[in-house]
């Protein structure tokens, strides 16, 4: 098909290749796997041309949001790149003084996600790759099968950029995010079944309906907004990669393409990052990518989730063995965390850091102690510990604490309490 481009970015994409087989397709194809077989396709790039152009522009010129790198990102189109995603990406990356002393860590660092725009988590990133493929192609509706972040930020973006939305959640759903999706515009659809379940069914609709889907059939496209994580930490800590990343895994993407950011800034010359580790975070009640790397056999064996961390459960990861790849070529390792840790992670965090995460971020806390007590984080090694969604978007889930009795507004009853809470150290950060 033929694409017509107002004005081109600074994109250096040159074409769709397959993971596997390496089959390569123009890059305007609309094809999201490949036709020889059958498995999903990734953007290539000129990175020459790429060193070239980043050399060109000072960082002081960049854009402050998620196109900062737009030379390794694969949107060709500058109305596309205007209309979405100008206000996600540079999250802080944040030194966990007080968090690293109680895990050990003295250089943990904390890219927080939390803060993404427009709709608090990573996945803004992908969905803004997803939402600007969907406009160079001239489309008004876009779908997404989520459980959670991917449909809050696709109701978020589509709605600026003025598209129909309709999100596809598994039974399971977190009510508070399915709410804020009707409260953005969407169409919300409860499916009665897993994740694994309604993606099976939804790849079937997109193929029925014609209905782009941002997780399906522009995946090739969505999943390169995961790269710029990578690209940020490594900026952020002026050009020096970190020892390890420790991330959270669902379907995959992002620790996946956080590998291949890291490859892609030694390709062009602005770091050195192949001594850069990365481990896999995931709940031990779905962590079929953890079970893969840690038993040594690499292959991914689909798991029925039971767990509270609802984004992370998926059982049959899309990405997953490019998940393997990534963690095992660099040398990293993986951990799983049982739900109470999860949430004692998550209370850990906000006593020390200030930071209310969801179990996603829960697991990735939960999962760099583990890694620091087996020894496979230093001490005095650089850390970036990825939080991935914020706490806010799901207070339901979190076991609820005894509510505070009520106390007569008096001095002397007042001063009682406050006697109480000093005595047992209720008011500590860490109690």
């Amino acid at each position: 098909m033929s694409l017509a481009v107002d004005q081109p970015t600074r994109s250096c994409a040159t074409e769709l290749v397959c993971h596997d087989c390496g089959l390569r397709l123009p890059l305007l194809d609309t094809t999201f796997k490949c036709l020889g077989c059958g498995q999903g396709l990734d953007i290539d790039y000129d990175y020459e041309l790429a060193k070239t152009r980043l050399a060109e522009l000072p960082t002081a010129e960049r854009a402050i949001n998620i196109w900062r790198f737009e030379e390794l990102l694969p949107i060709i189109d500058s109305r596309a790149q205007s209309r979405v995603g100008i206000n996600s990406g540079r999250t802080p990356l944040i030194h966990a003084d007080r968090l690293g002393a109680e895990l050990g860590l003295r250089k943990l660092y904390l890219k927080d996600d939390s803060t993404q725009r427009p709709s608090l988590s990573y996945k803004d990133r992908v969905v803004s790759m997803a939402v600007a493929r969907l406009l160079e192609l001239g489309k008004e509706e876009i779908g997404c099968v989520s459980t959670g972040n991917v449909g809050t930020a696709v109701s978020s973006l589509a709605a600026k950029a003025g598209v129909s939305a309709y999100v596809f959640y598994p039974s399971n759903l977190e009510r508070g995010k399915a709410r804020a999706c009707r409260a953005l515009g969407a169409a919300v659809i409860q499916l009665d079944g897993n994740y694994d379940q309604a993606n099976r069914a939804c790849r079937e609709l997109a193929l029925a309906s014609g209905v782009q889907f941002a997780n399906i059939t522009l995946r090739p496209f969505y999943a390169e907004g995961a790269k710029t994580v990578a690209y940020e930490v490594v900026e952020k800590l002026d050009w020096r990669s970190p020892d390890h990343f420790v991330i959270p895994a669902a379907g995959g993407t992002l620790s996946s393409r956080v590998h291949k950011g890291l490859g892609e800034l030694e390709k062009v010359g602005l770091a050195e990052t192949a001594a850069t580790k990365i481990h896999a975070a995931q709940p031990q009640g779905c962590g079929p990518i953890a079970t893969a790397i840690l038993d040594g056999s690499g292959e991914i064996e689909p798991q029925t989730p039971h767990t509270v961390a609802h984004s992370l459960a998926i059982g049959a990861p899309g990405d997953g063995a490019l998940v393997v790849d990534a963690v095992m070529s660099r040398g990293g390792s993986a951990a799983t965390a049982t739900d109470t840790e999860i949430f004692e992670a998550i209370d850990l965090l906000g006593a020390t850091e200030g930071i209310l995460t969801e179990p996603a971020g829960g697991t990735t806390i939960a999962c760099t102690a583990k890694l620091a007590n087996e020894g496979k984080l230093g001490p005095d090694d650089t850390v970036v510990a990825v939080i991935s969604g914020n706490g806010y978007k799901t207070l339901d889930e979190h076991p609820d604490k005894p509510w505070p009795e009520m106390v007569a507004c008096e001095v002397e009853a007042m001063e009682k309490v406050l006697t109480g809470f000093r005595r047992e150290g209720a008011a500590s950060p860490l109690h």
